[in-house]
């Protein structure tokens, strides 16, 4: 293999390791990286157990530099909240004491988004969702989410073509995201909460 040739590939339990890193090191303000590694594990552990989810790496001088996840995560979001709900309280108090409030604002912004985000996402039962994308921060600015997506999707269509469209979520105060999906095609649908939700058809 070449030493910057890029290859996608399927990703499974094997990779938690390496995905988990990248999670954590560049996505600082997603609720699970504030939680703490121990929550990504188990919330990985759980979305590869499922057949309907699918997950796509990129490697690069035979190490992992990126990855996305497609599916369906409402159950396993549920069973974590029920299953570590200890944990996340403890969390939520270590960063009052340590005074970090943006942590603790997104807290409370993610409660009340599950909360009012579930009947308008009964709509979007039929499409497949991209459910987040991590590129190692010394990897980034390179192109590789766009290549990511872009190879995931076409090498793998026989498991894209079940949906009618892929959607992604991402925050309203997060232009630079919302410009990184419409430059991938995607197309803008709806906002709610402070997040922007696009969707992509899946050409055949």
């Amino acid at each position: 293999m070449k030493k910057n040739k890029l290859i996608i590939v399927n990703l499974n339990i094997n990779h938690l390791k390496s995905i988990k890193n990248i999670w954590n090191n560049s996505l600082p303000l997603n609720i699970k990286s504030i939680i703490g590694k121990s929550v990504i594990s188990k919330y990985l552990k759980k979305y590869f157990k499922s057949s309907a989810n699918r997950g796509f790496g990129i490697i690069k001088s035979n190490r992992l530099v990126g990855f996305v996840l497609f599916g369906n995560d409402s159950l396993i979001v549920k069973e974590l909240i029920k299953e570590n709900y200890l944990i996340i309280i403890k969390s939520f108090f270590l960063n009052i004491l340590k005074l970090k409030i943006s942590k603790i604002l997104n807290y409370f912004n993610v409660v009340f988004f599950i909360l009012i985000s579930q009947n308008k996402e009964k709509k979007l039962r039929n499409f497949n969702e991209l459910l987040i994308i991590g590129i190692d921060n010394k990897q980034q600015g390179k192109g590789l989410g766009s290549f990511l997506i872009k190879n995931s999707i076409k090498k793998n269509k026989k498991y894209f073509l079940k949906y009618k469209k892929i959607y992604v979520k991402t925050l309203k105060s997060t232009p630079e995201n919302i410009q990184f999906y419409i430059k991938n095609n995607f197309i803008f649908n709806f906002s709610l909460f402070g997040r922007v939700y696009l969707y992509l058809n899946i050409k055949k």
